[in-house]
């Protein structure tokens, strides 16, 4: 049997909502935001202080077997992102991949 290798990716995105004056304004975009990633099978978690107003940080993430597979779909994070009324303020990007060795 060959070795098996997997990909991981994480986006780590700090977004700011302008329009929000309260942590109630942020939380409908907010979920829309996450449900939409959610629904094209991104694993999404809130990081980071969860009482800022207008900035939120999101972690976002994927496994594959193919690192070509995990670069698109952190792309197309990054469209549905910078789709929103959310602003991007800050967005980081990991690839990590590890080798699994059958013997």
């Amino acid at each position: 049997m060959d070795d098996v290798r997997v990909y991981t990716g994480t986006l780590i995105a700090d977004l700011v909502l302008q329009e929000a004056h309260s942590l109630k304004d942020r939380r409908k975009p907010l979920r829309a935001l996450t449900q939409r990633l959610r629904n094209h099978d991104f694993s999404v978690a809130q990081v980071g202080p969860a009482d800022l107003i207008r900035r939120v940080f999101l972690a976002i993430s994927v496994v594959s077997g193919q690192e070509t597979q995990v670069t698109g779909m952190l792309d197309e994070a990054e469209r549905i992102l910078f789709s929103t009324e959310f602003e991007v303020g800050d967005l980081r990007r990991d690839i990590h991949s590890e080798t699994f060795y059958s013997g």
